[in-house]
């Protein structure tokens, strides 16, 4: 079986069909990290497939610095900051979405049937978008922190500290609803 990159590598040579692979390993992960970023269903399947395409478009750009999970990511970021900047409401439509209850698509549909789950999920809601961001990418998405470096362009150290400090605030906010 072929690795993320290795797959990769020959799509950037050409082989165009070996992203359907990416694509099935892939798509949920991109659709939910979107779906925690936007509270849109609609918008999250929109920039999604916005993805998949720019990596057909600029496959060739593919270097192996990345994981390409990382990579993924970066582009999947970039897209999103790009619609964001395109929208100039960024903050009021957050308010728009945080205000409403869509649920991350998982094809089993167990997770949110928890009440803790409920919670965390209200809690997460509450931070700010850059926390709930490297929370997602490593606790949910279990990436590892170079990575998740690369992507935001920072140090390693700093996403710790900013890790840490998303937890604990992530913790006071879940405690709150917890409480309420």
């Amino acid at each position: 079986m072929l690795t993320d990159e290795q797959i990769m590598l020959k799509v950037s040579e050409g082989d165009i069909g070996l992203l359907s692979t990416l694509f099935d390993r892939y798509n949920i992960k991109i659709f939910n990290y979107f779906l925690r970023c936007t509270y849109n269903k609609s918008l999250s399947q929109d920039l999604t497939q916005i993805v998949f395409e720019k990596l057909i478009k600029y496959r060739e750009s593919y270097k192996q610095d990345y994981t390409f999970q990382a990579w993924l990511y970066r582009v999947a970021r970039n897209i999103k900051n790009d619609y964001y900047r395109k929208e100039k409401s960024y903050k009021s439509r957050n308010h728009i979405y945080f205000d409403q209850t869509e649920q991350v698509y998982d094809p089993n549909n167990t997770i949110e049937k928890k009440e803790s789950i409920k919670l965390l999920h209200a809690a997460l809601k509450k931070l700010p978008a850059d926390q709930r961001e490297v929370i997602w990418m490593t606790k949910f998405e279990k990436m590892k922190y170079a990575d998740v470096a690369k992507i935001l362009e920072l140090s390693e150290s700093a996403i710790k500290v900013k890790v840490h400090r998303a937890i604990k605030r992530l913790r006071t906010e879940y405690i709150q609803l917890e409480k309420s």
